[in-house]
């Protein structure tokens, strides 16, 4: 899952990528410019990142539902070879994820802690990264990771 907290709302999103694999809303990718795919990156990186969404529109059966909930399947898996939303965050930005390593950040992880990811995943950075954990965020009784992104790459303490 992916939230927006504050974000600059003028921003276009990229919807021009298909999945390479499938993957999750809120998972962290690398575009490949050739393929006009995404994929997860293996090592652990923080720059070009971009986080996958979908837009909520219900297909097939799903249409005559009434309510969907946000965290349903219908609207958290990109199979493979789907169109997918990227969306690109920026300086004074903050949003969040259900994307994250939770040995890495719980209860009593420091404010401030940087963040990188590896297999579409936040985890905390070994090499300086712009991307600040802000904390957990309680979203309807799932957990997100709250990250906000910085103009400065900083490494952890």
């Amino acid at each position: 899952m992916l939230r927006d907290f504050i974000v600059n709302g003028a921003k276009a999103p990229e919807s021009m990528y298909r999945a390479d694999a499938e993957l999750k809303t809120g998972m962290a990718v690398v575009k490949d410019e050739t393929t006009k795919s995404v994929d997860v990156t293996t090592e652990e990186t923080v720059a070009d990142i971009f986080f996958v969404d979908k837009e909520r529109v219900p297909e097939g059966v799903d249409c005559a539902r009434g309510d969907i909930p946000d965290y349903d399947d219908a609207f958290t898996v990109i199979k493979d070879g789907e169109r997918l939303v990227l969306e690109k965050y920026h300086a004074g930005e903050t949003f969040g994820t259900d994307q994250f390593k939770v040995d890495d950040f719980k209860e009593g992880t420091a404010i401030g802690t940087r963040v990188a990811f590896v297999n579409g995943i936040a985890i905390k950075a070994t090499k300086p990264s712009q991307y600040i954990f802000k904390g957990l965020h309680n979203d309807n009784k799932h957990t997100l990771i709250k990250i906000e992104v910085s103009d400065t790459a900083v490494a952890n303490a």
